[in-house]
């Protein structure tokens, strides 16, 4: 059973309320009683720390530690920027948008239970523990196919991700690093939203953020742009990579990647009948072939190459949303449905 009703709770009206995230140093000693150590769940890829697994005590409820080693914090925001100047992302940044987002209510972020200081200087920031992993592995271990079954499965996910990052902005908040790697699933079926290590609460912003196949193109023109439009066109390739089963395109930089070429020459219609799918047992279809109308049209705002024109999303998602109201299975089973995007 899947009732894809995760649109009816966003009004995809927009106005934004700009907060600046506040970090109170230093930061508490971390309290051993309340928070106990139980394992390690990941090593990160480069050596600035690692993901934990807690129980809290007082919340009664299992935590995620998520590490970060004082050989990376250097102790303060100014440390670390006086040694990486060259670097747009920061731990000191995370922490105080982590903490600011994460311990409200707010729809598609991550539940903050604070962050804490441990003995060897490393700081321990608590959030909210979803098992199950990111989207990204949800989405590699799904063997439904690409076409109309997994694209439905897909679509609460996609709108519960728009949904999330709705609430940022409107805040004054843009990402940074939108990706299926960031994105969490919730046993409710909802996304959630991780890492603010690349987050910005300018209107305009330089420099070149998140991952090379999310990137909106303005990222790499030296002028400013709008970090909030440049969130929207990861959602684009968010949303396709879990239809599609595949990335778009390699990077966005330009003349470094012939798909994104091919797509900024001849637009989407042409990119998506030029496009293969290499999903095991679909090779050579074109891409065109398993998307609806509807999808490829969420994709031909989100993608757009004008940035300004890729805010248009919420004008569509609020004509969209009457037919994104579909009851797919029998709905006697609500209550009990598991989350849309499921291994199967």
């Amino acid at each position: 059973m899947c009732v894809s009703t995760v649109s009816t709770e966003h009004d995809w009206n927009f106005e934004t309320t700009r907060m600046a995230p506040v970090l109170d140093l230093p930061l508490p000693p971390l309290d051993k009683k309340r928070f106990r150590f139980v394992e390690v769940l990941a090593q990160q890829d480069r050596p600035i720390g690692q993901i934990e697994l807690y129980h809290d005590c007082q919340q009664n409820c299992k935590v995620v530690g998520k590490r970060m080693l004082r050989s990376w914090t250097l102790g303060s925001a100014k440390e670390f920027e006086d040694e990486h100047p060259e670097l747009l992302e920061s731990p000191w940044k995370e922490l105080a948008l982590s903490l600011f987002v994460g311990s409200t209510e707010m729809k598609g972020i991550c539940k903050c239970y604070g962050a804490f200081e441990d003995p060897k200087g490393d700081v321990l920031i608590f959030l909210e523990y979803i098992c199950g992993g990111d989207i990204h592995d949800l989405a590699r271990r799904c063997t439904t196919e690409p076409g109309p079954e997994r694209e439905a499965k897909a679509w609460p996910v996609i709108l519960s991700l728009l949904g999330a990052v709705q609430s940022l902005h409107h805040i004054g908040v843009a990402h940074g690093d939108i990706s299926l790697e960031n994105a969490l699933l919730s046993p409710d079926g909802e996304v959630r939203l991780v890492d603010f290590a690349a987050s910005v609460t300018d209107t305009r912003t330089r420099g070149i953020r998140g991952k090379p196949s999310y990137q909106a193109p303005e990222m790499h023109t030296p002028n400013s742009y709008d970090p909030f439009a440049a969130d929207l066109f990861a959602c684009g390739v968010f949303a396709y990579c879990l239809v599609v089963a595949d990335y778009p395109w390699r990077c966005t930089s330009p003349n470094k990647c012939a798909a994104f070429d091919f797509y900024l020459l001849h637009g989407l219609p042409a990119f998506l009948a030029q496009r293969k799918l290499r999903f095991e047992g679909m090779q050579r279809r074109p891409v065109q072939a398993i998307l609806s109308q509807r999808l490829t049209h969420l994709l031909s705002v989100l993608l757009d190459p004008v940035p300004e024109r890729r805010k248009g999303v919420w004008q569509e998602l609020r004509e969209m949303e009457p037919v994104m109201v579909e009851v797919q299975e029998d709905t006697s089973s609500a209550a009990h449905s598991p989350p849309a995007l499921k291994v199967n």
